[in-house]
């Protein structure tokens, strides 16, 4: 899923060097974040039943995979020629 996000964020920036590293970061930064907000809910919410656990464990990824699945291939679709015309300015 990182791979996604990270060939997702390269399109769109293109070849505008000037803030690209400033995107990056950014995204570096929030996604440590929500990541760590979101386990640390769930870890809090359900540390003693150990079957939520093991279902969170199996199905949340799963279900991001498949997010990301469904939400790129609907990019592809929409909007490849804006993103190729994007990676072919300047």
């Amino acid at each position: 899923m990182i791979n996604t996000a990270t060939s997702m964020i390269s399109d769109v920036i293109g070849k505008d060097d000037q803030s690209s590293a400033f995107v990056y970061g950014a995204y570096s930064f929030f996604d440590k974040v929500s990541n760590g907000v979101i386990i640390f809910g769930i870890t809090a919410s359900w540390i003693e039943n150990e079957t939520a656990l093991r279902w969170c464990i199996a199905v949340i990824p799963a279900g991001c995979g498949l997010g990301a699945f469904i939400l790129a291939y609907i990019g592809n679709k929409l909007y490849s020629k804006r993103l190729a015309k994007l990676s072919m300015d300047k």
